[in-house]
């Protein structure tokens, strides 16, 4: 059923559902907030930049919440390092705002939202592979041992600054300034192009304070609360939600969320890794096949298939592996095989033998 969200513009409440619940199994894995993959989606359905942000910030709180609340049950989440990295966001996140609302005031907005989301998902991801190659090992254990131990992490974790804290539940010390400066980087991408920050929050916290994966996601999510709830003030009183399209998302992301907080338990920091990877690989692809179009002098429909057919084909894609490891890890503890590859794969196959 197509629905009318402004004159002009149509788009499928199923279609809308389904975005919801993709990213919702995503959201709950890695630790996005899921403005990442909803914000150039729903560029790419029609809908103006102000508007895909604004509405996309409001999916992101909801979603948060039904995250954190699932990774609160399973165990995951530094309460502490959250509430320490959310109060830096605000300054962030009203900056982003003021610019996004500059930049639809000047008509360059859907040009400059898709352009600084692949410069920074280029770089983001680009490090988290070089990070991926040079490793030897990330699998992350269930004792709560980090994926990594970079260079960079030890470096910054022998600074000597004022405020150094101690985090129990990362096992880790760290200044002051590095959440911060993390967060207000963070809250700036969020309140301009959409997004809750968890991809760049998570691999920050991974390879720069060695946070270990599972508490990096639940961290990520439960911080993630406070900015996008503040975003989504701004962006309501701005005028940039659809309030229908926001309901139609959570209907379906409420039920993904769940699922993919619950693959967390079961699923090592590699297969972690290698899903937010190829997460950011299909935004970029897909980001740059919308500007291309938008930029182009003359419309070309083939462009337009390419783009819908990545983000969507690329959701599906997603989805569909982690739904398969997750069978997968059922089969192997039935048959109680164990191999290097399930090891690496499944955290309580990995840690039983």
């Amino acid at each position: 059923m197509m629905t009318v969200l402004l004159p002009g513009i149509h788009a499928s409440q199923l279609v809308l559902v389904c975005l919801g619940l993709a990213t919702g199994v995503i959201s709950g894995f890695v630790g996005v907030g899921g403005g990442i993959i909803v914000t150039p989606a729903l560029v790419i359905l029609g809908m103006p930049a102000h508007y895909a942000v604004g509405t996309g910030m409001v999916w992101v709180m909801g979603n948060t919440v039904a995250g954190t609340l699932r990774h609160r049950h399973e165990g995951n989440g530094d309460f502490k390092l959250a509430v320490v990295m959310a109060v830096f966001t605000v300054a962030g996140t009203e900056l982003g705002v003021l610019l996004i609302n500059f930049g639809q005031q000047r008509g360059m907005a859907d040009k400059a939202v898709l352009s600084l989301s692949c410069v920074v998902l280029v770089l983001v991801g680009g490090y988290m592979f070089w990070q991926i190659i040079r490793s030897k090992s990330i699998a992350a254990g269930s004792s709560g041992v980090p994926i990594t131990r970079t260079k960079l992490s030890a470096r910054l974790a022998a600074v000597s600054l004022p405020s150094v804290i101690f985090f129990r539940k990362s096992g880790i010390r760290a200044a002051l300034v590095f959440p911060a400066v993390i967060r207000l980087l963070a809250g700036i991408l969020s309140g301009f192009i959409g997004v809750g920050g968890g991809f760049l929050t998570v691999p920050a916290m991974l390879y720069l304070l060695g946070v270990p994966p599972c508490t990096a996601v639940g961290t990520s999510l439960s911080q993630m609360v406070f900015t996008a709830g503040f975003g989504s003030i701004r962006h309501i009183t701005s005028g940039n939600v659809l309030i229908f399209v926001c309901l139609l998302m959570l209907l379906g992301s409420s039920l993904g969320v769940q699922i993919g907080a619950l693959a967390t338990r079961y699923l090592t920091g590699s297969c972690m890794m290698f899903v937010l990877e190829s997460t950011i690989l299909i935004s970029v692809i897909r980001s740059v096949f919308k500007l291309a179009g938008i930029t182009a002098t003359s419309p070309s429909g083939w462009m337009d298939v390419a783009t819908q057919l990545v983000t969507f084909g690329g959701l599906a894609l997603i989805v569909s592996m982690l739904l398969g490891l997750l069978v997968g890890r059922a089969y192997c503890r039935r048959c109680g095989c164990s191999n290097a590859l399930t090891r690496y794969l499944y955290q309580d196959i990995e840690h039983s033998r």
